[in-house]
């Protein structure tokens, strides 16, 4: 089950998206923590795990109050429309995925 949030993306911005607190302390990322970003079909993958099958996979930093800045080389693969912050559950991921 995906759980839509009320954060988006706008890729070739600013590139930065907040990590809800609650879905951070739920996938045990805190700040400092490296979290994996990764890109698969024009959305972005964000993951704790290190295990991760997408293009162009590279670690980020999570910042003070869950920030979390996108590589220039993923950003720059997506195609320059809104993206929604969605939340997975059940592979303890994030995902910023195109709005319809």
């Amino acid at each position: 089950m995906i759980i839509e949030t009320e954060k988006y993306y706008i890729p070739n911005k600013r590139r930065v998206i907040l990590l809800p607190i609650a879905w951070r302390e739920e996938f045990n990322i805190d700040v400092e923590d490296h979290v994996l970003i990764g890109l698969n079909d024009n959305e972005i993958i964000i993951s704790p795990d290190s295990v991760m099958e997408t293009e162009y996979a590279k670690p980020a930093k999570v910042y003070k109050k869950g920030e979390l800045t996108i590589p220039k080389s993923i950003d720059e693969q997506l195609e320059p429309k809104l993206h929604q912050l969605l939340v997975d559950p059940v592979k303890k991921c994030f995902y910023l995925s195109p709005v319809n």
